[in-house]
């Protein structure tokens, strides 16, 4: 079997825009650092290009703990022999994707910027509509999303006209036409256009062109589901989770059961959902990589499922995550990242050892496969450049036990 080198182009949405990629420059932008929070998403037998050196201390920490790492490759090196797997498939990664052997086949790449905005979402959203939410949304009593899910616009006068005659109770969530991260969404209360909305908003529209206005609605659960669609329409490879998001919806981590699912009583009717957008996204000429969101929202009738909130057509980041389940069969895994300003770390950093000190007997055991691990670097050697977001890993035998190993988490790196 053909081992995999992963690439993290992680300004894949900017590159749908139109963005010149970030990645072949030295901007000390969070790009190049993206790549370390990657590292578990490839096997042992797998490579990952980096384009810069994780930090040895860090490698060192890692190999200790027994979990495998893949081989790293630093950019601008590859292995020709290798199935090269971007993150999104772009311009740039079609033309690295030539240097190799045998180039792997993806959808063209005006098909992929479609499959992945906002405007095809809603599309598809609105063309299922009641008769999936009959047909497939009401498993085990539950009732799927039925009220349009969003509003296209593509001029901030036409936006701030429609938030100002229409009313939600919890106001507006508007997103730009590509950006599914959610790291540029921008919450709006009903009503008139506040001054200090106008300008963030205006961006919004100057790089995106479009955006969508949705209800934000009083979410019970975030999940999100991976697989793959072939050519035919045919999913495979369909896993889940439970999503961590930020109070206006951007990525921080992610829940992974045992079963590799999304929790019950969801998992059906989302692995349903799943087959049916594979479907919608073969007629459109898509196949490939997909991760889709999906959230759980308080209503007067009960608890409502939207099957489909965002569609990314690519890998996930989560898929580190996932990596990671697949190297720690059974265990109950929590796996987030935070601003280092957000936590008490050492400052300056003293080791991870002292790191390990610190967390005591919630240190990851090799043992028992059970405790906190760091999954990216704490700190970079001799740099003078602190990183941008770290991450880690919880492990425990049961949701209970990653409960306790949050607290202890809280309790030996949280700021009072």
């Amino acid at each position: 079997m053909t081992s995999r080198e992963f690439h993290l182009n992680a300004d894949f949405d900017a590159s749908l825009r139109g963005a010149k990629s970030l990645l072949e420059t030295s901007d000390p932008t969070y790009l190049h650092e993206m790549a370390w929070h990657f590292l578990f998403a490839a096997a042992e037998t797998d490579s990952l290009i980096v384009h810069r050196p994780l930090p040895p201390d860090f490698l060192v920490y890692l190999a200790g703990r027994g979990l495998g790492l893949p081989r790293i490759v630093l950019h601008p090196e590859f292995t020709p022999g290798s199935r090269f797997c971007p993150f999104g498939w772009t311009p740039q990664t079609e033309a690295l994707s030539l240097r190799y052997a045998q180039p792997d086949a993806h959808p063209d790449l005006r098909i992929v910027q479609v499959a992945n905005s906002r405007a095809f979402n809603l599309e598809v959203e609105r063309g299922w509509g009641e008769a999936w939410g009959e047909a497939r949304g009401q498993s085990k009593g539950k009732r799927a999303e039925r009220e349009p899910p969003g509003y296209l616009f593509g001029a901030l006068a036409d936006l701030e006209n429609f938030l100002a005659a229409r009313s939600e109770p919890l106001g507006w969530v508007i997103k730009g036409d590509h950006g599914h991260a959610g790291t540029g969404n921008r919450r709006v209360p009903s009503g008139a256009l506040a001054e200090a909305d106008r300008a963030p908003l205006a961006a919004l529209f100057r790089d995106h062109g479009r955006v969508v206005a949705e209800p934000w609605h009083d979410r019970l659960l975030d999940m999100s589901v991976q697989f793959r669609v072939g050519k035919g329409g045919a999913i495979s490879g369909f896993r889940g989770h439970v999503l961590l998001n930020s109070r206006d919806g951007a990525f921080l981590g992610v829940k992974i059961l045992p079963g590799l699912r999304p929790p019950e009583p969801w998992d059906e009717v989302l692995e349903a959902s799943a087959g049916e957008l594979g479907r919608v996204l073969d007629d459109l000429g898509y196949f490939g990589p997909v991760s889709a969101d999906a959230y759980v929202r308080n209503s007067p009738q009960g608890p409502r499922l939207r099957p489909v909130v965002d569609i990314n057509a690519r890998l996930s980041m989560a898929l580190p995550a996932h990596g990671l389940a697949d190297r720690l069969p059974g265990k109950s895994l929590l796996w987030m990242w935070s601003k280092p300003r957000k936590l008490n770390l050492p400052a300056p950093f003293t080791g991870y050892s002292d790191f390990e000190a610190r967390l005591g007997a919630h240190a990851f055991d090799p043992d028992t496969r059970n405790g906190i691990l760091a999954v990216s670097p704490l700190s970079i050697p001799g740099s003078g450049i602190r990183p941008k977001r770290v991450g880690f890993l919880f492990s425990a035998d049961d949701e209970a036990g990653l409960a306790r190993l949050q607290t202890a988490f809280a309790k030996a790196l949280g700021r009072s």
